[in-house]
């Protein structure tokens, strides 16, 4: 087995996937720059824009459960070319909308047209890659990926103010139609590996209910902190101002990609065998873990570091796909990934809604912002470390 990643494999097949995932971490993130363009032209309320992104993130995850049997039965090309049309149709309806209940009607289409971009990406990984070097390739994607949640922030909002959202919108949907032109044309027609196994007995698996509760609680953190929280934690619980909390979330953002690519290869050099890869994936969940009790203790000055740290070990949730697939059957490998992001994915969008509910009713009682936001900070951290005992002591006896 060579060392490097062949070129041409990674050019021809892991790029338009990645492509795809890359898309959709940009639409998915680039509400919080829309926001104000959109509550400008429609009134909306801010339970209108919560009911927008809870839509979308809807679809998502309801579609796993269709997304991963179909990945199996029939390939990433064929589904990833059948999902991104729908993206590319809510896209249109987005960029036409005239009303708020189109805008949700859109972005819900948009939800499900993206719900196989991320599962997608890792299944074609699985078939076309060794499954020692799967740590590295997955990583690289997630990382590549990221460069769609950075051109969210800053980049959208300059595009905001040159064209206005129903055009950067239409836009989307061309980029959309692109890379499913791009998978069309450059990925080859595979053969479908599904077995014999319900996604229900996938999800019985010893190693399933193992790895999925830590790896789905650290997961639904991360999305609920870097999409919304963790700014809401630096301006208001540390009292930081908004440009040095942006800065301080560019930070994250950065320390995300850096983490996947410096993890990513640390896993490919020292952990190609099953049991060193639990050991990494259980040691760096552990940092991602104490990072967050670091974060919630921590005083203000020290923020930016600690936050920076969080990104990085985000690496060790994710190595948790490239682990999961390994112990795992092949011809289960895209319900198996699907079950973990359904997990990522409700648990994201219950913490991030139910934050903001928790937060109001400790305020309600009498307690200062700051107590009020850490309390559930810490809270998730307790239930994360319980969720990583769970995952130590369920260890497969093979490992």
């Amino acid at each position: 087995m060579t060392q490097t990643l062949p070129l041409a494999r990674l050019i021809g097949l892991a790029l338009p996937f990645t492509a795809a995932y890359l898309l959709s971490e940009l639409i998915r993130n680039i509400n919080a720059v829309l926001a104000p363009a959109l509550r400008a032209d429609f009134g909306l309320t801010p339970s209108a824009l919560g009911l927008m992104t809870a839509a979308f993130l809807a679809a998502l995850a309801g579609a796993q459960l269709v997304v991963g049997p179909a990945l199996d039965r029939f390939g990433p090309r064929r589904v990833l070319l059948a999902t991104l049309g729908l993206a590319v149709l809510g896209a249109l309806l987005f960029a036409l909308a005239q009303s708020p209940a189109m805008l949700v009607l859109a972005r819900f289409l948009i939800g499900l047209g993206l719900s196989a971009c991320w599962t997608g990406a890792y299944k074609a990984n699985t078939l076309w890659w060794p499954r020692e070097r799967l740590p590295l390739v997955n990583a690289l994607t997630i990382a590549v990926a990221g460069l769609g949640a950075l051109a969210a922030t800053a980049p959208a909002e300059w595009l905001l103010g040159l064209i206005g959202w129903r055009a950067m919108f239409l836009a989307l949907a061309a980029l959309a139609a692109g890379v499913a032109l791009w998978i069309a044309v450059a990925v080859p027609a595979t053969v479908g590996t599904t077995g014999p196994q319900a996604t229900t007995r996938v999800f019985l698996h010893p190693a399933v209910r193992a790895i999925l509760p830590a790896s789905a609680l650290c997961q639904g953190a991360w999305i609920a902190y870097q999409g919304l929280w963790a700014g809401v934690w630096l301006r208001e619980a540390l009292g930081l101002p908004p440009e040095r909390a942006a800065a301080i979330l560019m930070g994250l953002a950065l320390a995300v990609i850096l983490g996947q690519f410096a993890f990513g290869l640390l896993a490919d050099r020292l952990a190609r065998d099953d049991r060193r890869l639990y050991r990494l994936t259980f040691v760096l969940t552990a940092a991602f873990i104490a990072a967050q009790f670091a974060l919630a203790l921590g005083a203000a000055p020290a923020q930016g570091p600690l936050w920076a740290l969080y990104g990085l070990f985000t690496a060790g949730p994710i190595l948790s796909y490239a682990l999961l697939v390994r112990l795992l059957p092949p011809a289960v490998s895209g319900r198996a990934i699907a079950l973990l992001n359904l997990g990522a994915l409700l648990s994201g969008v219950l913490l991030q809604g139910g934050l903001g509910t928790v937060i109001e009713a400790l305020q309600a009682r009498g307690w200062p912002p700051a107590q009020a936001q850490t309390a559930p900070f810490l809270a998730i951290a307790v239930l994360q470390a319980a969720a990583l005992l769970n995952m130590g002591l369920r260890r497969p006896a093979t490992l």
